[in-house]
């Protein structure tokens, strides 16, 4: 028995009798000495952040923003020069944005938090031939787990006896719960449509059934949705471009000034060259826009909360501009952001006669003049 990065090597449609041989189990389920060899081969039944550790690189990404490199600029020109004070604030200006930005980030992608927030924190299942109740993330392939009404499924499992009503909302979008049974047998179908199969963050509610582990942790179906959440690369909003074009402007324009600043000052004013030059770098820090950068984060993380407390959830603060400018989402309650078949049918104003049929249906439940 083996699992790969992908799932099980094995086909949980299979006849049940066939699949515990292949997880070398039994409906008496595992001992507790098996169950604890498999938690150590195959981990924990938890969902797990990819790639390490996150927070360096957000972390140093909030100092190459352009305004952000620009304004290191700025503070390292304004050193040189001798003018300190300047270059300490314009210092400290940059740490404060970067610390918040990285804040609220941080606090925005959630998505595996979210998810994992689906999955229970203890399961009834059977081992040693007896009924027990523990720490979900304790599940292995292999184990016998019993689903009551009520319950919160913690693992992808085969039916071996009874019957269930599941919600598997969180799963394929549908809000009516679906008949699952352990006679019910599917093969040729997708795993997410067998009869016989329960998944990890799905709902009982109603009836009684043990099925068989297959998958847990990352390996389940909930699993494989928290790592594509966290492959999809992060695209430039057209408010970075922005902000990076705007960045570049100012920069040609303040050193193209600070360096014709200086003839000018040396000639007409009769300046020495070196004051000329801290004139110039004056001039230049001057032209930068210290207060851009932070004021572009604080308006941004404004609406970040405010899509937050109406249940968004915001991966990039520059992706607020460009959720700004959607005028249309296509969307619907079931089925189709999930199977990705949306079909388009009809484009232009209704017929005169569906109109006033609906136009009639509303003038019916409209209270009388008097």
């Amino acid at each position: 028995m083996a699992l790969t990065e992908t799932g099980p090597v094995f086909d949980p449609t299979e006849r049940a009798d066939r699949l515990l041989r292949t997880l070398k189990s039994s409906r008496d389920g595992l001992s507790s000495r098996e169950a604890e060899r498999r938690l150590v081969q195959f981990g924990p039944n938890e969902l797990t952040r990819r790639g390490g550790l996150r927070w360096p690189r957000e972390l140093a990404r909030q100092f190459t923003h352009p305004l952000a490199l620009l304004l290191v600029a700025a503070a390292a020109l304004a050193w040189i020069a001798g003018i300190v004070p300047v270059a300490l604030a314009i210092i400290v200006v940059i740490l404060l944005n970067a610390a918040f930005a990285f804040t609220q980030e941080m606090q925005a992608e959630h998505a595996v938090e979210a998810l994992a927030g689906f999955l229970p924190a203890r399961a009834k299942v059977v081992r040693d031939g007896q009924h027990q109740v523990i720490e979900a993330r304790k599940l292995v392939p292999g184990d016998i787990i019993i689903v009551e009404e009520g319950d919160r499924i913690s693992a992808d499992a085969r039916l071996l006896d009874g019957g269930i009503e599941v919600d598997a909302s969180a799963l394929t979008g549908e809000s009516i719960p679906v008949f699952r049974a352990a006679d019910l047998f599917d093969r040729g179908v997708p795993l997410l449509q067998a009869r016989d199969l329960v998944f990890s963050g799905t709902t009982c509610t109603e009836g009684e059934a043990r099925g068989l582990v297959f998958a847990t942790g990352m390996h389940t179906e909930l699993g494989r949705i928290a790592a594509l959440s966290q492959r999809v690369s992060v695209e430039g909003s057209p408010l970075d471009a922005q902000v990076r074009r705007v960045a570049w402007l100012i920069a040609v324009i303040a050193v193209a000034l600070g360096i014709a600043f200086i003839p000018i000052a040396t000639l007409a004013a009769g300046l020495s060259l070196s004051m000329a030059v801290v004139f110039a770098v004056g001039l230049i820090v001057g032209n930068v826009p210290e207060g851009l950068l932070p004021v572009i984060t604080l308006a941004l993380a404004v609406g970040v909360r405010d899509l937050v407390a109406r249940g968004a959830v915001v991966k990039r603060l520059s992706a607020v501009e460009t959720l700004g400018s959607t005028t249309v989402i296509c969307t619907d309650k079931t089925g189709t952001l999930t199977v990705n078949r949306m079909t388009w049918r009809r484009c232009g104003p209704r017929p005169a006669r569906a109109s006033q049929t609906a136009k009639s249906r509303i003038e019916r439940h409209l209270p009388s003049p008097g």
